[in-house]
């Protein structure tokens, strides 16, 4: 597979130079590739056998329609590879018997049709539903649906990150009304603060979340922290409540709870872009995280604090990009409100002292909140320079250890040489240590207003997913890794299937054989199809013995979706 790649890159540059050699002049330009088709024409090679359209899907059944707060969640019962959903003059691709349709104004009802669509694009008759979107009005002693033009409102919250990899914002077309999280910081937790305590009521106490994330391939932790801590690393800081909720890449969910959680009952799969309300659950008799209504984990554990930092995380599984949609946090608390929010200096950890820095006006109080890992046993580290004074820090949480490897957050109250628009920072310490985070925090008698416009960092447009072909023997079955195939009769099976709120048409794909064009497969019979699995026969009887390679390349009806390649290599006997 090596060889062929090379190959074609080999001959790609030869052919790049010759055209500009050619050009004759220096005020030429490179070549632009075409761009790639949209629809594809039916093609076999020789002793090439390749699929076509069959009966068409049969009508999605048992739709359910659920409105909510601008929005309208959607499930049915079908076997297609994928689904159509149309509403007002919008359509999208699904892969999956469910989705959520976004951005939709109150009290105004949708008519949404949902045909099945097949591996060729054939449509089934649609199945219809109407629904009403309503506000939800439900008590809460703190909440926030972010659907203010600017979101998140740094007066209520702070997103914690450890490089610059991470950006909350109100979203985009139809999540303008929502919260977008998106990350390409992979495994390493992104986390949304609350300014507002979380603090205990006499009876049961609720944070409550409601979001589509963890998302396939993703996690979402929900921490309650007895102590001023930004960011969600581990180990978990003592007396801390943290509920975890990863997906794999398969949409199969698990939860876990500590401390001393037990799982009270499996997690459905999971549906992508769909919102699930969490709720982490407090009382006399312990904790419990609630998924929709069900009780899915539980704990016998009692915190002995009253009030705590409540933070939402998200992050990814195997370092891939993350987007997630947040439509509410609330708390069903005593009532508490946020400090007055002071402007967000700027940190500078172990650099030069600068001299430039700006006294900020109306400022009485602050606090530096910084994450270290030590790097050997010993004592914590005692004290921290800011702007030329040196000042005692301590653990966020009492009782936090410090061992090498593991995150200790630790405070430092400012003294009021710090009260500037940029904080010069050092440890006071020999030992090696690392500052994994830091934020600073700034009270005045009033606050201001503080909200900034900004764009998602991962955009929602929908993608291809990445076509998987496989060599099976002449009876359609799987070899042992490795093996060889009798020269003759093998199949060639294409899997497309995206676990993504919403997939890009599929026009169809091309295979080549060793570099050579042998077949291609439309999939546009009376539209985009999505998704899929096709067979399809060749004949290896002409070929040498040795190593092979099949390539399969995929293309959107988007033209301004990027084409897609699957490869995979065979070996032939003697």
């Amino acid at each position: 597979m090596k060889r062929v790649a090379f190959a074609v890159a080999g001959l790609a540059l030869v052919a790049g130079v010759l055209v500009l050699r050619d050009t004759g002049g220096s005020d030429s330009t490179l070549p632009t590739a075409p761009p790639p088709p949209t629809k594809l024409r039916a093609y076999a090679a020789e002793q090439v056998l390749v699929p076509g359209p069959q009966g068409r899907p049969g009508t999605p059944s048992n739709v359910v329609a659920r409105a909510g707060h601008h929005r309208i969640q959607l499930a049915w019962s079908g076997d297609a590879p994928a689904y159509e959903v149309r509403w007002g003059e919008k359509t999208k691709l699904v892969t999956r018997p469910g989705t959520q349709l976004n951005g939709l104004l109150n009290d105004r009802e949708q008519e949404v049709e949902i045909r099945a669509v097949d591996s060729f694009g054939q449509r089934s008759q649609p199945a219809r539903t109407r629904a009403t979107p309503r506000a939800d009005n439900a008590p809460y002693t703190f909440v926030d649906r972010f659907d203010n033009p600017a979101e998140p409102d740094l007066r209520r919250w702070r997103l914690s990150k450890r490089t610059d990899c991470a950006r909350a914002t109100s979203g985009d077309e139809e999540d303008h009304d929502r919260l977008v999280v998106g990350s390409s910081c992979g495994t390493r937790a992104v986390t949304l603060r609350a300014r507002t305590p979380f603090v205990r009521g006499d009876d049961e106490s609720r944070l409550v979340v409601d979001t589509d994330a963890p998302g396939t391939g993703g996690k979402l932790l929900l921490d309650l922290v007895p102590g001023p801590v930004s960011v969600q690393g581990d180990p978990v800081p003592p007396n801390t409540v943290r509920a975890t909720v990863s997906t794999d890449a398969a949409g199969n969910s698990v939860v876990e709870l500590v401390p001393n959680g037990t799982t009270a009952k499996p997690l459905p799969p999971a549906l992508p872009g769909v919102t699930v309300r969490w709720e982490v659950v407090l009382s006399s008799a312990g904790v419990q995280v609630v998924r929709d209504g069900d009780v899915v984990a539980t704990s016998s554990f009692v915190p002995q604090w009253r009030e705590a930092t409540a933070l939402v995380g998200f992050a990814a599984l195997a370092g891939d990009r993350i987007r997630a949609g947040v439509d509410l946090i609330g708390y069903r608390t005593a009532r508490a409100d946020a400090p007055p929010a002071g402007p967000t200096p700027q940190v500078r950890l172990d650099g030069p002292a600068s001299t430039g820095a700006t006294p900020l006006a109306d400022v009485t109080a602050g606090q530096l909140r910084i994450a270290l890992i030590p790097s050997r046993e010993g004592t914590p580290v005692p004290a921290v320079e800011v702007n030329g004074v040196e000042v005692p820090i301590r653990p966020a949480v009492e009782g936090t250890p410090w061992k090498p490897g593991a995150e200790y957050p630790a405070v430092a109250d400012l003294p009021r040489e710090a009260f500037t628009d940029t904080l010069n920072v050092r440890l006071v310490t020999q030992e090696r240590i690392q500052v994994t985070h830091t934020d600073v925090e700034l009270t005045g008698p009033q606050g201001i207003t503080q909200r900034e416009s900004s764009t998602p960092l991962v955009d929602a447009k929908p993608a291809l997913a990445d076509p998987v072909p496989e060599v099976l023997d002449a009876g359609g079955q799987p070899v042992g890794n490795g093996a060889a195939f009798n020269r003759g009769r093998v199949v060639l099976e294409v899997r497309v299937n995206a676990l993504d709120a919403a997939v890009a048409g599929l026009a169809g794909f091309e295979v080549r054989l060793d570099g050579t064009h042998i077949a291609t497969v439309p999939t546009t019979a009376d539209g985009p199809a999505a998704a899929g699995r096709w067979r399809i026969s060749l004949n290896t009887a002409a070929l040498g013995p040795g190593a092979h390679a099949v390539e399969v390349k995929a293309f959107s009806t988007d033209q301004g979706v990027h084409p897609e390649t699957g490869y995979v290599p065979f070996l032939l006997k003697p």
